[in-house]
């Protein structure tokens, strides 16, 4: 599977993400993007290996420069900083590492329940060149959220979803360079790649596995046992993500039986 990378964005990257990824790194390459910026340094991109796992730091006025920015609208979401982790990925990925045919990204507030998941995930989708929570499209032109950032930037039709969790392929990654080649720029990420993906006729799906990517989720070991392969957004406690994965198993091992109040948005799904 070594033709299939694993991406941690992190603001910072923390001890039990490279935990995982160390764990992970027995099936996979992973790369963890910590969004520290090294401009200080002198230098633009500073990359620690430690096995299968590669740490990659970039700075953001070379990430910039390179056209790689835009896909945070600074002043209008949570996040200040105009040059992110999903962009030093982008960059690294759009341009260096041409040999992945295959891309699992992931927040790090994104819980992971095991290494199975990642390899069912990755069995399961992989003929898709994105792979989202969502594949909503907008029908209207009402400015509502975000879109007076986005109208300008492209043209219609327009697709959307969460992407804190995501797969693309290299076909998905060819899509966004020529975009930047074309427009010295990214745009909004939750537009972004869905639409370039449907401008561009890729196979785009929409995973049930994904659906507990969302902004404000609640989940506990009853969710994540009735839901075994999905992955859950957010758990900002990343400290805690070790502690889940051994209640899980221990769960398991006593046969309990969870209590399934899932939102309807995925029990209906069922």
């Amino acid at each position: 599977m070594m033709n299939t990378a694993i991406v941690f964005l992190t603001k910072e990257s923390q001890s039990e993400t490279k935990a995982f990824a160390k764990k992970l790194s027995e099936h996979f390459d992973v790369f963890i993007f910590d969004d520290t910026n090294i401009e200080d340094k002198g230098i633009g991109v500073l990359s620690k290996r430690d096995g299968n796992v590669e740490t990659i730091k970039i700075s953001d006025k070379y990430c910039k420069d390179e056209g790689y920015f835009g896909t945070n609208i600074v002043g209008q979401t949570h996040i200040a900083k105009e040059v992110l982790a999903i962009d030093k990925f982008l960059f690294e990925f759009c341009e260096h590492r041409y040999e992945y045919k295959h891309v699992w990204v992931f927040e790090d507030d994104v819980f992971i329940p095991s290494v199975e998941t990642i390899i069912n995930l990755n069995k399961k989708y992989r003929r898709y060149d994105l792979v989202t929570p969502n594949n909503f499209e907008k029908n209207d032109k009402i400015l509502d959220w975000h879109w007076k950032h986005v109208f300008d930037k492209i043209e219609t039709p327009y697709f959307y979803s969460m992407v804190c969790g995501m797969k693309v392929s290299r076909k998905m990654l060819n899509q966004v360079r020529a975009h930047v080649k074309a427009n010295k720029r990214l745009f909004y990420l939750e537009v972004m790649f869905n639409t370039l993906a449907n401008h561009g006729k890729l196979k785009v799906r929409d995973a049930f596995e994904l659906k507990s990517v969302v902004w404000q989720g609640r989940w506990s070991a009853d969710e994540f046992l009735l839901l075994p392969n999905n992955v859950f957004h957010p758990l900002k406690n990343i400290h805690e993500y070790e502690g889940y994965r051994k209640e899980i198993q221990v769960l398991k091992n006593m046969n309990f039986k969870p209590t399934n109040n899932l939102p309807h948005f995925i029990k209906d799904l069922m």
